[in-house]
């Protein structure tokens, strides 16, 4: 177990070191160096490509490495948040606190990538895929294209990693979000009645927006009732005796699972036809709600030892569900010690979950 927990630190260790924040970092860099580390366990196919996205400084990358058909997949995404602030050391340096390791990513989940290429230094892999990703941490844009270009192998169950503290996610909500722009020009409030009002027509579409989510407060499941329908943002560059020249609203929703983006999407634009047509729309992001096609499938690896939970967050395993993968999500980590300063992971989780890929590595699931 010393020797186990060693090798997994110091594969976190080297993790976290890379700077792979999402729009900032270089997660090409990242992907390449995990390529290297998997030729040496002589993988039947090895891809490591780069794909482009619409946001931040640098394209991403992702690295494939499968054994025989690929059977199995496993996920993990090697970006992470911004650290933000308020960190009591080097985001990028592993500290170790005696049962925790603290570090940027540690949770939110080089810690599940680090378990796995700790586990490859004692196990051949058997019919395996192990797909390193990047870009999930906001808007998910390269995962689709590994999918189209059929780098994940031909898995019939996959694994997705996040922070899940070692339980079995089976399903989580969708996610819509979209940004609306007005504009005119301006001027002194006393001409408001003959002058055009972007703040009001904005506060007029997320009345409307918000209307429309009331309607479905009851609908879906106890687990999952509702969509969750948020106005999360309006500004504008006026004040209470100053007509502004231009204002942005931000307004999202989350269906549950069975429910279908598309659909809410469409009926979020004719709202905004009918109630703002001179509205600038922009969608911001639009991504399926996730279910497990078949829980049983997995009764072979998890063997009925562990909990099942339903996520409160969105993960990739929608995009792999969609591509007709039996997938779960699972993974070391706490959604609660991710994404903030000084997060960690506990060594124990970090245990646990090499010794459930252990099994998968080695065949044995």
């Amino acid at each position: 177990m010393a020797d186990r927990i060693n090798s997994i630190t110091d594969w976190l260790a080297k993790l976290i070191a890379m700077d792979t924040q999402n729009g900032s970092g270089d997660e090409i860099a990242c992907a390449r160096m995990l390529a290297d580390a998997l030729k040496g366990h002589n993988p039947d196919t090895l891809i490591c490509k780069t794909a482009s996205r619409s946001r931040g400084k640098f394209d991403s990358g992702y690295v494939y490495a499968g054994w025989g058909k690929g059977e199995i997949l496993l996920n993990v995404h090697i970006d992470t948040v911004p650290a933000g602030a308020g960190w009591t050391g080097d985001p990028h340096v592993l500290r170790d606190n005696g049962d925790r390791l603290i570090g940027l990513g540690t949770s939110d989940i080089k810690g599940a990538a680090a378990c796995i290429m700790a586990v490859l230094e004692d196990y051949k892999p058997s019919n395996l895929g192990i797909l390193f990703s990047g870009d999930e941490e906001h808007g998910s844009e390269i995962m689709p294209e590994i999918i189209r270009r059929g780098h994940y192998g031909d898995p019939s169950l996959a694994i997705v990693c996040e922070p899940t503290s070692l339980k079995v996610g089976r399903q989580h909500r969708g996610m819509l979000a979209y940004s609306a722009k007005f504009t005119g020009k301006g001027g002194h409030s006393s001409l408001a009645d003959i002058t055009e009002r972007p703040l009001l027509d904005a506060a007029r579409l997320g009345a409307a927006v918000g209307d429309y989510g009331d309607q479905f407060l009851e609908f879906g499941n106890e687990t999952y009732k509702g969509l969750c329908t948020n106005i999360g943002y309006l500004k504008s560059d006026g004040a209470y005796n100053v007509i502004p020249t231009e204002t942005e609203i931000k307004f999202s929703m989350r269906p549950p699972p069975g429910d279908s983006v598309a659909n809410r999407a469409n009926d979020l634009e004719e709202i905004v036809k009918d109630r703002t047509p001179h509205a600038e729309l922009t969608q911001i992001v639009q991504l399926e709600p996730f279910a497990t096609k078949d829980l049983e499938g997995f009764d072979r690896i998890f063997k009925h030892k562990y909990e099942i939970t339903d996520l409160p967050f969105w993960t990739e395993a929608a995009l792999l569900s969609e591509a007709g993968v039996n997938a779960v999500v699972f993974g070391p980590g706490n959604l609660d010690q991710a994404h903030k300063p000084d997060e960690y992971v506990l060594k124990e989780q970090l245990l646990g979950a090499a010794n459930l890929f252990e099994q998968v590595i080695n065949g044995n699931s």
